[in-house]
């Protein structure tokens, strides 16, 4: 119930009362309050009849505060006062509230209309035309890890450097040794498994004073390097299937509390890569749900994850909790290094990531070298991994 409502037990002198002492916050003009007051009444009085009422009720509540020695009808006017002032908050708290609301999905609604410019720009300027694949003569899968590209992050320290121009030329290295991976092992399918923080956001200082792009820019630049990637990924093998993990860095809201958490600008990624290739036969895109997806791979189930919601150490326990079976593995990134262990019957394999040491990790002495993965499947079972230093 709002406070524009009339409340239990409430006369239509306190109605009216409450609303037009109120009618310049409650954004009421007397027509209005003629509109409330005509509804609670069943009747069709003016504007005029409520107006006058309301003032001499108010002069008249004036002039008995005044003369009256009664404690308790001063008290019980201001419990109403007090019970008024509440109601009064909490209309102003639901208004913004709805305001923020609007503000947040206008921004996602701009950022999607700004990226379908640029895909209108780029299919003109670069089409993307599928080519015959090279069919390989077994079933044997692949699985590309990718994750923490932090498109837009832009630092010079004593470990590492990082901006547009390094990313692209590490990304280029990366499809590179992925082919030529596919190839040495006669890889006929593979999973392309983007495990988050493709972009480098602005959720933290440190992340907006690094930051060399804007968002725009960021999704743009990241989404349409995994389309030129995925494209010729996809000449050199039978079925390409590309699996989109929203990561941390992208929430629409900074604050970690306020943020909803499918508000986040990597959903436009995979929305992205079906414009940009919806003519490649051979290309699958499919998305996380709640910031996993399952893959059944000759009846194991495989997770794939992001890292910050699932930590490397208690993932293989918490998540069969939540998921009601226990995963064969679990994929992750997030946490910028290498690292694989075994947990019973599941192994956690995590991804390193493609900027490397930034700022912030050498002030706090940590480093590991930009790399990414390439895991061999036989069956079920991962045969080798290659560890990709870039």
């Amino acid at each position: 119930m709002t406070p524009l409502h009339n409340l239990e037990n409430e006369s239509y002198e306190e109605y009216l009362l409450r609303i037009s002492s109120n009618k310049d916050e409650l954004d009421l003009s007397w027509n209005d309050i003629a509109s409330l007051m005509n509804e609670f009444l069943n009747e069709d009085f003016s504007e005029s009849k409520y107006r006058k009422e309301y003032h001499l009720l108010h002069r008249g509540i004036s002039i008995g505060v005044k003369k009256s020695e009664n404690n308790e009808y001063i008290q019980e006017i201001e419990d109403k006062t007090v019970q008024l002032q509440k109601e009064r908050f909490k209309y102003q708290d639901q208004k913004r509230e709805y305001t923020n609301l609007i503000r947040q999905q206008a921004r996602f609604e701009h950022l999607k209309d700004e990226v379908i410019k640029a895909i209108k720009e780029l299919e003109k300027l670069k089409p993307l035309k599928p080519d015959r694949y090279i069919q390989a003569d077994n079933n044997k899968k692949g699985i590309a890890l990718w994750s923490d590209f932090h498109v837009g992050s832009e630092f010079k320290n004593s470990l590492n450097t990082y901006n547009i121009g390094i990313f692209r030329d590490r990304f280029k290295k990366l499809v590179e040794k992925t082919i030529q991976y596919s190839s040495r092992n006669n890889i006929s399918e593979i999973i392309i498994a983007n495990l988050g923080d493709a972009l480098h956001g602005a959720i933290h200082v440190s992340a907006r004073v690094q930051s060399g792009e804007d968002v725009i820019k960021q999704i743009q630049i990241a989404a349409e390097s995994m389309a030129e990637a995925l494209a010729e990924i996809s000449k050199h093998h039978k079925k390409v299937k590309f699996i989109n993990i929203i990561g941390n860095h992208s929430r629409l809201i900074s604050n970690k509390n306020e943020s909803i958490f499918r508000e986040n600008l990597e959903y436009l990624i995979p929305w992205f890569l079906e414009t940009r290739l919806k003519e490649f036969s051979n290309i699958e895109i499919v998305c996380d749900n709640d910031g996993l997806y399952i893959e059944d791979i000759d009846g194991a189930k495989h997770v794939f994850a992001h890292g910050d919601l699932d930590p490397a150490a208690t993932s293989a326990k918490n998540l069969p909790q939540v998921l009601g079976f226990v995963p064969k593995y679990i994929y992750s990134g997030h946490i910028h290094h290498n690292y694989e262990k075994e947990f019973g019957v599941t192994e956690v394999i995590v991804n390193g990531s493609l900027m490397g040491p930034d700022d912030y990790a050498v002030s706090k002495r940590y480093f590991a070298s930009p790399m990414q993965k390439y895991l061999v499947l036989d069956g079920s079972e991962v045969e080798c991994t290659y560890k990709i230093k870039l």
